[in-house]
Parts: structure tokens; sequence; C-alpha cells
């Protein structure tokens, strides 16, 4: 049976940002039971952080909740072409510790908020656009469904960047809900009330697509489609980020995300392995455990140290690459 508008009635929203509850599911937000808004505070922006700390005193919407998590700033850091997935979502490529806490953080904060029964929507699993934090959220909402009775909806958004990710995700769902009208006057009201508070992410001016559907979770460990396998269209509304940016300010953004990441491996320890990651989500490993040191240790320690000798020549090129005339200097 194809679910209706009226079938989504008293969902509970789950989405990672403010904002993204209007961006990907503007249609249920006025009959929600409860908007669940996961992060807060932006590392990486203060204005935004700023914004948020008094976004949600006059919000429009009396239905939503802010669990107020820091972000992990850990956005474009992951390879969508390659993606690996981890028990917390996403592999990272920095704030790898960060990542993992927060994902502990969400269990539990959603655990008073969800209960068996309910009908969850939140964000799909390749993240819409390719967000890391969207992937994370889905993660714990999903972990969670294995301990209480509830069906989970995701959103049909995906951008160019992801939609290899999104296809190779279909076996993990069922049939879409009917098309849902968008609820622009919503949307234009929200997008307001963020850029008053100058915490609005998205473009000024951002345009509602006309419809937008859900995907109904059928199992969310189930294997990825094959590399090799024929891809399948699901009806999905597209946002268009690589197919419309000049090819040089792809490079460059892909050269950016390679240098931050080198230069975290130079400031910070390296990505727990994933054997760590596995036993850090089953509660065994505490995340201030260190390894006792080795002969194995020790060798492995000289050889990271010769890779960031490495890692700092690869920075040098470019941070040369992103602007010649450094090397005139």
């Amino acid at each position: 049976m194809t679910m209706t508008l009226k079938d989504f009635d008293q969902a509970v929203v789950v989405m990672a940002h403010p904002d993204d509850e209007v961006l990907y599911a503007s249609s249920i937000l006025e009959s929600a039971k409860k908007i669940i808004i996961c992060y807060n505070q932006a590392p990486n922006s203060g204005s935004i952080s700023q914004g948020r700390q008094t976004v949600f005193q006059d919000f429009p919407l009396k239905n939503a909740v802010s669990l107020n998590i820091t972000e992990s700033n850990t956005y474009q850091t992951t390879d969508w072409r390659k993606p690996v997935e981890t028990v917390y979502g996403i592999h990272c490529g920095r704030n790898g510790d960060a990542y993992a806490r927060n994902f502990h953080l969400l269990i539990a904060a959603l655990e008073e908020h969800i209960s068996a029964g309910d009908l969850v929507v939140s964000h799909n699993p390749w993240g819409e656009y390719g967000h890391e934090e969207h992937v994370q959220v889905f993660r714990a909402v999903a972990h969670l469904r294995r301990q209480r009775d509830f069906r989970l909806y995701v959103s049909g958004y995906v951008s160019d960047r992801v939609l290899y990710f999104m296809q190779r995700n279909s076996p993990r769902l069922g049939a879409p809900s009917a098309f849902l009208p968008t609820d622009k006057a919503l949307g234009a009201r929200l997008m307001q009330h963020y850029q008053a508070h100058d915490c609005w992410t998205w473009e000024d001016g951002y345009t509602w697509p006309d419809y937008e559907c859900f995907y109904e979770v059928s199992d969310p460990d189930a294997p990825l489609r094959a590399d090799e396998a024929t891809m399948s269209s699901l009806p999905v509304n597209v946002i268009w980020l690589d197919e419309h940016a000049l090819a040089w300010s792809r490079v460059f953004r892909r050269m950016k995300r390679r240098a931050g990441t080198v230069l975290h491996r130079l400031l910070r320890p390296a990505h727990p392995q994933p054997e760590r990651e596995a036993a850090l989500a089953r509660g065994y490993l505490d995340l201030s455990t260190r390894p006792r040191k080795t002969v194995g240790g020790m060798v492995s320690s000289w050889l990271s140290s010769r890779r960031r000798l490495l890692d700092i020549a690869l920075l040098c090129s470019a941070c040369l690459l992103a602007d010649p005339s450094l090397a005139a200097s």
C-alpha cells in the first residue's frame, strides 16, 4: 500500500542540522509529532554557531527539539567515488574520534525521543548530497530501530556527487511513498527565519521542488549492489552540485580536501582502525585507550613519521598548485 500524506501524520522527523528538516521534509512538518534536530554548534563557523544558539527560541514550529550536539567538522572529507561505510556512518578523512563520539551521543539522546510504534523520517544512507553527518544520523536511527519496533522512512533527495552511491544502496529501500506536495510557503517562512538568525546554510532564494517522496527502509544492513551490476533508476529529487561547477573548481575542492586531511594527519593521530571502531561501537573499548608500546608499534610509528614527511611534500605541492606565485617567493 502506497503511503500518502495522511499516513505521515504524527511522524517523528529526525534531521542532522537546523534547516535540513525544511529542505528534505517540508511536506510533513506541519503534521509531525516531533521534529528532532541533532547537531547545533558548528566548530568551523562562528556566525552559524551564534545564530543557532537563538534560532529555536522563536522557532515558527513549536514541535521542534534540538539535541545540541556539537558538529564533528567532517563535511567534505569523504571520497564519494569510493565511500567506505563504518558502524558510525561513513569513513571520514579527519576528526574520526569526534565523529565516533557523536554516534554514541546520538544514540543516547534519540532513545528519549523515539518510541516503539513511531513512524520515523530521517536522512537517507547516502546523506542526500553527500554529507557525512547526514549518513551518521541515518545510521544512528537505524541502530535504534534494531532495539525498538518502529517504521523508518528516508528522504528522496540525492546530488550528482553521490548518485552512484545512492544506486548501490537500492537493496536497502522499499517502495517509495506517493509524491507529496512540498510546503513552499512553510519553506519560505523557515528560510527567512534561519536567515534572520544568520544560520541558513543553503543558497539564498532557494526554490523548493513541487513534490518529494520518502522511501521505507526495508533492511539498513543489506549488502550494497555490486559495482559491475546494472543500476536501476529511483524517483528522486536531484541536487546538482558538481555537474554545474567549473572543472577547475572541482579540482581545487578535491585538492583542498586532500590538503586539509594531510594537515589534520600532521597535527592529530590517524583515524581509528576498523577493528577499534567495531569494538568501540560494542562498548568494549574506551576512546582514551592507547596501545602499549611494542617493537611492532615502534616500527609502525617510525613508518608513520616517514609518511608524515610525504604528507608535508603533498601539502606544499597542493599549495603551489593552488597559488603558483608562491613558487617565486
